[in-house]
C-alpha cells in the first residue's frame, strides 16, 4: 500500500519556491486560476464518476470507516486542450441532503469548484500538500512525486474532500509566465 505524507504549509514553506507556495496554498478557486492561465481556453474531462471504497488515507483524513463506499468523483483539468490538473473528489452521503447530493454527483462536464465558491455556504480546512507517486493516477503518466493538495470543504449538510494533483504541464505554463 502506497503511503502519502501530507503536510501543511508551516511544515513544508521553506522547501518550495514561492510559484508552488502561490499555487499550492491558494484559497481561491483552482478553476478560476486555470480559466485565467488558460486565456479563457479551459475544458474539464471526466475520468470517473461512482461509489466505491476509498483509499485508507481518505478514511482517515474524513474520519470514516474503511468499509463504506463514498461518491467518487475523478476529471482532468485541462488548459488549451492539455491536462493541468487531475482532481480526485470524494463526496460523503452520510446525513446528506439529496438535492445537494444530486447536485454535487450529477454536475456533468461543470467543475465541482463551481459549485463550491459560488456561495459562502461552504468553510475550507487548511490545505496539506504531498509528493503524489504517479502509480495512484487512473492514467499513464511519466513524471513521478507530482504535487497534489487536499481539503475538505464542509457545509451543514455535507463534506467534500477534494485532492488536486498539479500535473507536468501546468508548471511549464506557470514558469513561462513568470
Amino acid at each position: 500500500m502506497i503511503s502519502l505524507n501530507w503536510s501543511t504549509y508551516s511544515e513544508l514553506s521553506t522547501q518550495l519556491s514561492n510559484i508552488e507556495v502561490d499555487w499550492l496554498f491558494d484559497q481561491g478557486s483552482l478553476t478560476r486560476r486555470l480559466i485565467k492561465l488558460s486565456d479563457d481556453q479551459f475544458s474539464l474531462e471526466i475520468l470517473f464518476e461512482k461509489t466505491q471504497k476509498l483509499r485508507q488515507d481518505e478514511y482517515e483524513y474524513l474520519n470514516i470507516s474503511s468499509l463504506s463506499q463514498q461518491n467518487v468523483r475523478e476529471v482532468l483539468l485541462k488548459g488549451k486542450e492539455i491536462p493541468w490538473v487531475y482532481a480526485r473528489s470524494v463526496i460523503l452521503c452520510n446525513n446528506m441532503d439529496q438535492n445537494i447530493t444530486n447536485i454535487l454527483i450529477n454536475i456533468g462536464p461543470n467543475p465541482l469548484g463551481s459549485i463550491l465558491f459560488e456561495k459562502d455556504q461552504y468553510n475550507r480546512s487548511v490545505i496539506e500538500v504531498t509528493k503524489y507517486p504517479v502509480d495512484l493516477l487512473p492514467f499513464e503518466h511519466s513524471d513521478n512525486d507530482l504535487w497534489a493538495r487536499r481539503s475538505k470543504f464542509n457545509s451543514d449538510t455535507h463534506i467534500v474532500l477534494v485532492q488536486e494533483i498539479f500535473l507536468s504541464d501546468i508548471w511549464r505554463v506557470i514558469q513561462s509566465i513568470k
